[in-house]
């Protein structure tokens, strides 16, 4: 990139190009360039983040938009047409303001005039409008301080020993598109009950829903492989299936329903 970037946004290309490195990209697209602006931090990461967006997130969202490539990819990786686009766009952004240097928040702009790609896409997927991150983007050029970045919100999945294949599938999805999955009942924020075929509460399970119960803690009962509500309803929301058929799917919306039982946690 030549010296009419900024140092922060050199280090965003190559950031952008370990990305594609990682998925083993033959080129390095919007989707990449993103996660290097989410890589940086500074202003866009900034931007991006107080609408709820994380690193991991937007990276699963981008492996599950592209994939992963079956082999490493030696040599010069070029830009792809889209993301040639997005950079000259952020230059014209950038002059267009009076800035003599391309910024990380004028490549953000860049992004967003660019219609097609991974990079809209990714925020399509994220529930994100691409005209709230420009008025954002503005915002941060014009001076204006934005609120903090949302918090993602902590899950602790209670499960019998027998579903701990299930849970596990689960809370690595969860991981993946950037939820944040803790190991002791005492620091979630939102406790998932894993519900199974046959499902009957163990004295486990009954004592992390009563450590919630105190504290005050959304329950979300997930109901995996067909099992049906327990007869016994535990207290909170409600159930939200998981089928094998459509897993990401349903963990997305489990994802969703986490949100609206803890509003201003992700």
């Amino acid at each position: 990139m030549s010296e009419r970037f900024t140092d922060g946004a050199q280090r965003v290309s190559a950031l952008a190009l370990q990305e594609a490195r990682g998925l083993n990209h033959t080129s390095i697209s919007t989707g990449h360039l993103l996660l290097g602006l989410l890589g940086q931090g500074g202003a866009a990461a900034a931007v991006l983040g107080s609408l709820g967006l994380s690193l991991p997130g937007c990276r699963a969202h981008v492996r599950a938009l592209d994939g992963r490539g079956s082999l490493p990819v030696p040599g010069h990786l070029p830009f792809t047409p889209g993301a040639k686009r997005a950079l000259a766009a952020a230059v014209r952004e950038a002059f267009a303001l009076g800035h003599r240097r391309v910024d990380t928040e004028h490549l953000l702009l860049g992004l967003l005039a660019e219609d097609d790609g991974v990079a809209p896409d990714v925020l399509a997927r994220s529930g994100v409008p691409t005209a709230d991150v420009r008025d954002r983007a503005f915002a941060v050029l014009a001076g204006i301080e934005l609120p903090p970045a949302e918090r993602p919100a902590r899950l602790f999945l209670s499960h019998r020993p027998q579903d701990l294949h299930l849970a596990g599938r689960i809370a690595d999805r969860l991981d993946d598109i950037g939820r944040s999955v803790v190991g002791d009942v005492a620091q979630c924020d939102v406790l998932l009950a894993v519900i199974g075929p046959g499902w009957a509460p163990t004295e486990a399970v009954l004592g992390h829903v009563e450590a919630a119960r105190t504290r005050s803690v959304p329950v979300i009962p997930v109901l995996v492989d067909g099992a049906e509500p327990p007869a016994d309803p535990l207290p909170g929301t409600g159930c939200v299936t998981v089928r094998h058929e459509t897993f990401r799917e349903d963990v997305a919306r489990l994802a969703d329903a986490v949100r609206c039982a803890r509003p201003g946690l992700g």
